[in-house]
């Protein structure tokens, strides 16, 4: 069996009892006169009982419909006004914002972005908390996250708030003094390493090496495009 919509109809009576004509509802909704009469007859039938009389000059009430529209105006500009207070929200934000950020984007992200963001949303309380854990922003009640684009779920909406950014291995100047300089990947297997593990993961973080090949001209020209517009953002 179908599932009947108790709501459909609903917008099409409000109009045309609002304006008692069928012409001026359509025009106030943005569909035809012949849509709204259909959508109106479509909830008389539903009802089973007319809600207007309709002439070829008027169109007005029956008393089952003044005793529906008693009822409903009360609910209708409550749902106005929610819609409204949503515009306001829209345009000055309030709340409380909370965020899921790794230590990693204290200093590459937020130092950067929380101020310009208390500047444009004063009213907005920031709510941040720090840890390298992986878990469900929606469970753990989050509003949003930073995380690096590789670890991003499929189903979670991205937005990019720093140009790409290159993993290095580094060393201080006694190690290497004492040890020796590792000269390719492969050196690394021999030297003392200090490797990263998530919280939640079950192995520590693999290193991952790009091996360095010759671009071409159309190559290097997109390249110093891109690194040109991320200088100028």
């Amino acid at each position: 069996m179908a599932r009947v919509d108790r709501f459909s109809g609903l917008a099409e009576f409000l109009a045309v009892a609002h304006h008692a004509s069928f012409r001026a509802a359509g025009a106030e909704l943005g569909v035809t006169p012949s849509a709204v009469s259909q959508a109106v007859r479509a909830l008389e039938t539903r009802l089973r009982l007319p809600l207007f009389q309709r002439t070829t000059r008027n169109v007005a009430l029956t008393e089952a419909g003044a005793a529906l529209l008693a009822r409903l105006s009360p609910a209708a500009s409550e749902i106005g006004a929610a819609f409204e207070s949503l515009g306001a929200l829209r345009q000055h934000p309030t709340g409380n914002l909370r965020l899921s950020v790794p230590r990693i984007a204290l200093d590459l992200v937020m130092l950067r972005v929380l101020p310009a963001f208390r500047q444009s949303c004063p009213d907005v309380t920031v709510e941040i908390d720090v840890n390298d854990t992986s878990i469900d922003l929606a469970a753990t009640q989050f509003d949003a996250g930073i995380r690096i684009g590789g670890d991003i779920e499929r189903d979670m909406i991205a937005v990019r708030i720093t140009p790409d950014f290159r993993w290095v291995v580094v060393g201080s100047r006694d190690y290497f003094a004492a040890h020796g300089r590792p000269r390719s990947p492969q050196d690394l297997g021999r030297h003392q390493c200090i490797r990263y593990r998530f919280p939640t993961a079950r192995s520590v973080h693999r290193w991952g090496f790009v091996k360095k090949t010759r671009a071409t001209p159309a190559q290097a020209l997109a390249l110093a495009r891109k690194r040109k517009k991320e200088l100028e953002q």
